[in-house]
C-alpha cells in the first residue's frame, strides 16, 4: 500500500472519529429535576455541620453549585414558574395556594414544560408532589405531558406513612388509579423507588425526563426512626433533630437514584437540576441562615435556593465542583434545560423564561439574565437588577422576621449568630454584599449616582410590571362536591367544569 493510500486510510479514520464525536457531542442527555420541598438554606452539612446530606455534598462536587439561583417563596407558585416559564404573578398564582376543594388551578391552556420535552424526543415522567390542581382530569399530570405519573396530587400537607390529609383525604396515585396499599409506606422511600424503576427499566433510544418532587421536608414533621437514631441523634432541638432526618431521608434516596444512574451506565448522560421550592419555614426546624427570612416572605431566606446543577458529559471539566454566581430566575429552567434536550424554539411560546444552558455548561458570567422580578402580590413587591434589590409595600415582615436566626446547634457552639433586623415599607439592598438584607441603602442612593441610577431602573421595572398582576381572592369558592367522602376517601379529579371534557383514561399508557 503506497503513501497515498495510508493518507486516506489516516484520513478516513480522522473524518470518522470527528463524525463519532460530533455525534457524541450532539447526543441528549437524560433529565431528572429534584425539587424537595420546604428545604432552607441551612438544612445542608456544608452549611450547617449538624445536618446530614452527604450524597447532596457529593453531588454538588460532582457539578455546579448555583448561588444566586431564586425560586418564588411558597410551593405553588414555584411549580408554575418552573412548568410554565412565567412569573406567576401572571397566572394569578403570586402567592395563591391550590388546596382542599377550593376551585383554583393552573390555567389548563398554558403549555407546560413536560409537553415541550415530549416534542423534543423525551419520555416524560413524574414521580412526587403535584399541587397544581386536580379538579378536573385535564388537569393532571398525565393530562399536560407526563407519559406516567407516581403521586400526590394535593400539597403536600398529609402524612408521609398514611398519606391522609388532617381531613381525611387519601392521596397517592399509580397513573390514574388510587394506589391505597401504599398506606403505611413512607413517601420518600415510594418516590425513590419509583424513580429507581423508571431508570432501570428505560429501553429505547428517547432519553427520559424525570420530574421528582419529594414531599421532603415540609410538615408534618414526619421521618423512619432510625434516620433520627443514626444521622440525627447529636441535634439537640427537637424540631430540628426530627427535620434533619427528613432532610436526611431524602438526601439517602438522592444518593439510591444516583447509584442507579451508574448501574446503569447512564451517570455521565444524565443532566440532574436539584433545588427546592422555596425555603425553610422557620417554626418547624428549617432555617436559612445567613439569609434573613424564610418561606412565604420575599426575603433571600424565602426566595434564594441552593442549586446544584450537574452534567458530566456537558459541563466543562474545569467547573466540576465550582460555584456559580449568575443570576437565575426558576422560570429560567423551561427554556435552559429544553435547551439541553436540544428543542426547536419556534414552537416555543412567548414566556418570561431565558436560557441559560450556554452559560452554565461554560460557566460564562454574567449569566443571560440581568433583571428578575421576585414577586408582585397585593401589598407587596421586590425586583433585583445585578447585584440591587428593591422592595416596596406594607406587607413585607411576617411576625418574628425582624431578625435572621441560626440553627440552634450552630448558636449553641459558637459557629453563627443571628442577624438583626429593621422595618421599612420601601427599601433597597445590595444583596450580593449584603445577603443578610441588614442595610437599608435608599436613602444613599440621594447623594449616590450609582445607586440613584439603580433605584430609578428598580423602580421603573415595578412599575411596568405591577399592571401585568392577576390578583386573586382570600375566599376562593369552594366546591362540596369535592370532598373526598364522594370519591371513597382519597382525593379524586371530577368536580370542576372546563372547556373540554371528552376524556379516554385508556389512552394513556401506564407505560409512557
Amino acid at each position: 500500500m503506497g503513501w497515498f493510500g495510508g493518507f486516506s486510510i489516516v484520513l478516513l479514520l480522522a473524518v470518522t472519529m470527528a463524525l463519532v464525536q460530533k455525534g457524541a457531542e450532539a447526543k441528549k442527555p437524560h433529565i431528572l429535576v429534584i425539587l424537595a420541598d420546604d428545604v432552607g438554606n441551612a438544612d445542608y452539612q456544608d452549611v450547617d455541620p449538624f445536618m446530614r446530606t452527604p450524597h447532596l455534598t457529593d453531588l454538588r462536587k460532582r457539578g455546579l453549585l448555583l448561588t444566586h439561583s431564586y425560586t418564588l417563596q411558597t410551593c405553588t407558585p414555584t411549580r408554575a414558574a418552573l412548568l410554565t416559564g412565567k412569573y406567576p404573578y401572571r397566572l394569578g398564582l403570586s402567592v395563591g395556594k391550590i388546596k382542599g376543594t377550593y376551585l383554583r388551578w393552573l390555567d389548563e391552556k398554558q403549555k407546560l414544560l413536560p409537553q415541550s420535552m415530549k416534542e423534543a424526543g423525551y419520555r416524560t415522567h413524574m414521580v412526587g408532589k403535584w399541587h397544581l390542581g386536580f379538579c378536573h382530569w385535564n388537569l393532571t399530570p398525565m393530562f399536560r405531558g407526563f407519559d406516567t405519573f407516581y403521586g400526590l396530587y394535593g400539597g403536600g400537607a398529609q402524612g408521609y406513612f398514611n398519606h391522609t390529609s388532617r381531613s381525611g383525604s387519601y392521596d397517592f396515585r399509580d397513573n390514574h388509579r388510587v394506589a391505597w396499599e401504599l398506606n403505611g409506606t413512607y413517601s420518600t422511600v415510594l418516590h425513590t423507588q419509583r424513580v429507581q424503576k423508571i431508570i432501570k427499566d428505560h429501553t429505547g433510544n428517547k432519553p427520559f425526563f424525570i420530574y421528582l418532587a419529594y414531599q421532603n421536608a415540609r410538615q408534618p414533621n414526619e421521618a423512619p426512626a432510625w434516620y433520627e437514631d443514626n444521622h440525627c441523634s447529636h441535634v439537640q432541638s427537637d424540631l430540628r433533630r426530627t427535620h434533619c432526618a427528613m432532610v436526611a431521608a431524602m438526601d439517602e434516596g438522592i444518593g439510591n437514584i444516583t447509584a442507579t444512574l451508574k448501574e446503569k451506565g447512564i451517570e455521565n448522560d444524565t443532566l440532574i437540576l436539584y433545588l427546592s421550592d422555596n425555603g425553610g419555614p422557620l417554626g418547624y426546624g428549617s432555617y436559612n441562615w445567613p439569609l434573613r427570612g424564610g418561606k412565604g416572605t420575599f426575603w433571600e431566606g424565602g426566595t434564594r435556593q441552593r442549586t446544584i446543577f450537574v452534567y458530566p458529559n456537558g459541563l466543562k471539566p474545569d467547573l466540576v465542583g465550582t460555584e456559580y454566581d449568575g443570576l437565575i430566575h426558576v422560570t429560567d429552567w423551561y427554556k435552559t434545560l429544553y435547551s439541553a434536550g436540544q428543542g426547536n424554539f419556534s414552537l416555543l411560546h412567548e414566556m418570561d423564561s431565558i436560557d441559560q444552558y450556554s452559560k452554565l455548561t461554560n460557566g460564562i458570567t454574567p449569566s443571560a439574565r440581568e433583571v428578575m422580578v421576585y414577586n408582585i402580590d397585593e401589598g407587596r413587591a421586590a425586583v433585583r437588577i445585578n447585584d440591587y434589590k428593591y422592595k416596596r409595600g406594607n406587607r413585607w415582615y411576617s411576625k418574628g422576621l425582624s431578625a435572621t436566626p441560626a440553627p440552634p446547634d450552630m448558636l449553641l457552639n459558637g459557629i453563627a449568630t443571628s442577624v438583626d433586623g429593621f422595618k421599612s415599607n420601601e427599601a433597597l439592598f445590595n444583596v450580593r454584599e449584603d445577603p443578610g438584607e441588614t442595610k437599608n441603602l435608599l436613602d444613599l442612593a440621594e447623594d449616590d449616582i450609582k445607586l440613584g441610577s439603580y433605584l430609578k431602573k428598580l423602580r421603573e421595572v415595578l412599575d411596568a410590571e405591577t399592571p401585568k398582576f392577576t390578583p386573586f381572592t382570600l375566599e376562593w369558592p369552594k366546591n362540596p362536591m369535592g370532598r373526598s367522602n364522594h370519591y371513597s376517601g382519597a382525593n379524586s379529579p371530577g368536580w370542576c367544569c372546563l372547556d373540554e371534557q371528552n376524556l379516554n383514561l385508556s389512552s394513556h399508557s401506564s407505560a409512557g
